[in-house]
C-alpha cells in the first residue's frame, strides 16, 4: 500500500487521539484534503498508548449525549468483536453513567480503516518542531522524523495534542492546571492482569462491601460479541488489604485504594490504580521521570494484587501503559473561556458545537485520598444538567488559520474535569473537524466562520448538538426494560440494594 503525501493540505491535524481521529473524519467528510501527523504508529493517543480502560458514558442519565462520528466509530467496534458498546453503570457515582469497553488493538484498525476509507492521509513517527506563520496566521508545520524534517502548508491546522503543543508553537497564551494553584491533575500509568478469577475478585466484594468507597454492576443495552460475554463490574476500595499492604512494606503507589474493573476479555482486569503525581507533562524531562514512577507503581500494585487479593493467585501483568495517562495540562486561551459554573449548571449557549455531560471528576493532586470535599483536593460533582461547549472555545485568541481540539481547549481547570474524558474529546473533535473543514474548503478563518453551518453539518453527521426530548425518553425507557430483564437472572449483585430498587419501582 502506497501514500503519496503532498506538500499542501487543506487541514492538518496534529495528533491521532480520540480527539484527532474525529476531527479527521469530520474533516474530510466535508471535502476538505485532511493530513494526521502522529507521533507514534498508531492511532488512538492516550485510549490506545496509555491503555486506558473503558470510554466514559457517551450519556448524561440515560441520554446520549455524544453521537454522529464517535458512535459510528463504536459501531464498527462492535461489528470487528472489539467493543461491548455503552454498558450501564447502574450506581454512576466514580466511573459515571456508561462505560464503553474496547479491544485497544481493534481500536487502531477501526480508526485507521475508517480514515484511509474517507481519504485522510496518515504521517507517522512524526513530531510537529515548528509552525510556520504569516503574522498571526498559521501557514503550516515542519515534522521531524528519523530522515530528518519534512514542511507541511495547510490552510487550517488543528491542535488534537492534548497538550496544546501545535497551538503553543504557534504563540497562543495559555493556563497550565489550575489557575489558582498552578497545579494539574495526577496522571495514571495503567496496566491489566491476566489470568484472573474474576468470579472469585466479584465475591470478594460482594462479602466485605464495607471495604469499598463505590462498586457497582453493569449492564448492556445492546448484543455484542459472545467473545466478549462477561459479567462486567467496577469497584473502588481494598482499603483493608492496601492498608495491610503498606503497613507490611508490600505495596507502595499514590493512592490509599485501588480501582478495578473488567478487562475486554473475560479473565483480565484492568487498573486506573496509580497516581502518578507532581510532574509536568508538558515538560520533558519531567514526564521522563514520570515514567519511572509509574512502572515501579505498576511493579508494586500488581505483586500486591497477587499476594493479597482472593482471585488473582495465578495471574500476571499482561500489558502496561507505554506512557502514563496525562489528565491536564496546558489549557489555551481561546476566544471564550468555558467555566467550572458553566458547567456544573448546564449552561447552554447559541454557539454549541458539542455538548458536556460527564461530572467535573478532579483527581487529587497532593495526596493519595480519592474524592474530598471543596475544590482543592480531588472531587466528583455531579452536573445539572448537560451543558453546551461553545465554538468559541475552540477559537484561540489572536492566532487564524488554527482550530483548538481534545482536552487543550479553553476552559478553566474545573471545567475541563468534565470535558476531558473520551467520550467528551470525541464529540469535541468531531466538531473541531467540521469547523475547520469548512473553514478550509470556503477560505474563511475559524473567527468569522457562521456558526450555523458548522451545527448543521454536524447535525448532518448525526451529532445531537441539541436534546431531543422524544428520542431521550426513549433512550430512558430502553435503559429502564434492559436493567430489569438483566437484573432478574443475577443471584447477586455489588450495586447498593436501594440503586437497584429504583428500577423497579
Amino acid at each position: 500500500m502506497e501514500q503519496q503525501f503532498k506538500e499542501q493540505y487543506d487541514v492538518i491535524i496534529v495528533g491521532g487521539g480520540p480527539a484527532g481521529i474525529m476531527a479527521a473524519l469530520a474533516s474530510a467528510r466535508v471535502g476538505a484534503a485532511t493530513l494526521v501527523i502522529e507521533r507514534n504508529g498508531f492511532l488512538g493517543g492516550a485510549a490506545t498508548n496509555s491503555v486506558l480502560g473503558p470510554i466514559s458514558p457517551f450519556h448524561f442519565g440515560d441520554e446520549q449525549v455524544i453521537n454522529g462520528i464517535p458512535q459510528e466509530f463504536m459501531d464498527e467496534l462492535i461489528k470487528v468483536h472489539g467493543s461491548t458498546g455503552h454498558l450501564k453503570t447502574l450506581d454512576p457515582y466514580g466511573s459515571g453513567a456508561y462505560l464503553g469497553f474496547y479491544d485497544r488493538e481493534k481500536y487502531k484498525y477501526v480508526a485507521e480503516e475508517m480514515m484511509l476509507k474517507d481519504g485522510v492521509q496518515i504521517y507517522y513517527h512524526a513530531f510537529i518542531s515548528q509552525v510556520k506563520k504569516d503574522g498571526n496566521r498559521v501557514m503550516g508545520v515542519t515534522a521531524v522524523t528519523k530522515a530528518g524534517s519534512k514542511e507541511f502548508a495547510c490552510k487550517i491546522l488543528v491542535d488534537a495534542s492534548g497538550d496544546g503543543d501545535a497551538a503553543v508553537l504557534a504563540g497562543a497564551d495559555y493556563v497550565y492546571g489550575n489557575e489558582n494553584t498552578g497545579k494539574a491533575q495526577p496522571g495514571s500509568a495503567m496496566f491489566e492482569m491476566a489470568e484472573v478469577d474474576t468470579d472469585k475478585v466479584y465475591d470478594y466484594i460482594y462479602e466485605n462491601p464495607e471495604d469499598f468507597e463505590w462498586k457497582s454492576d453493569l449492564v448492556p443495552i445492546r448484543e455484542y460479541s459472545d467473545r466478549l460475554k462477561q459479567h462486567y463490574f467496577v469497584a473502588q476500595g481494598f482499603k483493608k488489604l492496601v492498608k495491610k499492604a503498606v503497613e507490611a512494606g508490600d505495596l507502595q503507589f499514590g493512592r490509599d485504594s485501588v480501582i478495578v474493573l473488567n478487562g475486554i476479555h473475560p479473565g483480565s482486569i484492568h487498573f486506573n490504580a496509580t497516581r502518578v503525581s507532581g510532574y509536568n507533562s508538558s515538560d520533558p524531562e519531567e514526564k521522563a521521570i514520570s515514567e519511572i514512577d509509574g512502572r515501579r507503581q505498576i511493579e508494586s500494585v500488581s505483586e500486591f494484587m497477587i499476594k493479597y487479593v482472593p482471585g488473582f493467585e495465578k495471574s500476571y501483568v499482561s500489558v502496561t501503559s507505554n506512557e502514563v495517562g496525562v489528565r491536564e495540562t496546558r489549557h489555551i486561551k481561546g476566544l471564550y473561556t468555558l467555566t467550572g459554573e458553566d458547567a456544573g449548571e448546564g449552561r447552554k449557549f447559541k454557539d454549541v458545537v458539542s455538548r458536556g455531560y460527564f461530572p467535573m471528576d478532579i483527581h487529587n493532586p497532593d495526596g493519595a485520598s480519592g474524592y474530598t470535599e471543596g475544590s482543592q483536593g480531588g472531587c466528583w460533582v455531579d452536573l445539572k444538567d448537560t451543558y453546551d461547549i461553545p465554538m468559541r472555545c475552540l477559537i484561540p485568541m489572536g492566532i487564524d488559520g488554527l482550530v483548538l481540539s481534545g482536552r487543550c481547549i479553553s476552559g478553566t481547570s474545573e471545567a475541563h474535569g468534565s470535558y476531558r474524558t473520551q467520550g467528551g474529546i470525541m464529540g469535541i473533535g468531531q466538531a473541531s473537524g467540521v469547523l475547520a473543514g469548512l473553514c478550509a474548503v470556503q477560505g474563511i478563518q475559524p473567527k468569522d466562520m457562521d456558526v450555523e453551518q458548522v451545527q448543521k453539518k454536524l447535525i448532518e453527521f448525526g451529532a445531537s448538538v441539541f436534546r431531543d426530548e422524544e428520542k431521550k425518553a426513549g433512550e430512558e425507557a430502553h435503559a429502564k426494560k434492559c436493567v430489569k430483564e438483566y437484573m432478574k437472572k443475577r443471584v447477586k449483585y455489588i450495586t447498593k440494594e436501594e440503586v437497584i430498587k429504583k428500577f423497579f419501582e
